[in-house]
């Protein structure tokens, strides 16, 4: 499966805890399945352009972070055939950071200092 995450960034915002090595990989497969499920919305929708509302964000009142966390070509290339919007990378970014938040919570939860792909 392509790698669609930034990697490198990951660990920024892991909100201070380690990142497993199985993480990265347990994430991006999540997100390739959370913007596949976003273009079979646009699709519902009569659209061929998939946009930020097709994707489901865990709070949409949170501020995304301040650097992409998709690489946009690798993102693309799993929508081949569809419309890419302008404000779809933006909210891919947004979903990947929730999903790292919620591992980090729960990771912490769990009285472990180190996110893997079970906090998913």
């Amino acid at each position: 499966m392509e790698m669609i995450i930034v990697k490198s960034k990951v660990k920024d915002s892991a909100s201070g805890c380690n990142v497993g090595g199985d993480f990265v990989d347990a994430l991006n497969e999540k997100i390739h399945g959370e913007i596949k499920r976003a273009a079979e919305r646009a699709e519902q929708n009569g659209r061929k352009t998939v946009q930020a509302k097709d994707l489901y964000i865990c709070d949409s009142k949170k501020k995304g972070p301040s650097e992409t966390l998709v690489v946009k070509s690798k993102m693309k290339e799993v929508l081949s055939g569809y419309n890419v919007g302008g404000d779809l990378s933006d909210a891919v970014s947004m979903k990947i950071a929730c999903c790292i938040d919620q591992a980090a919570k729960r990771s912490k939860a769990n009285g472990r200092k180190t996110i893997q792909a079970r906090d998913l």
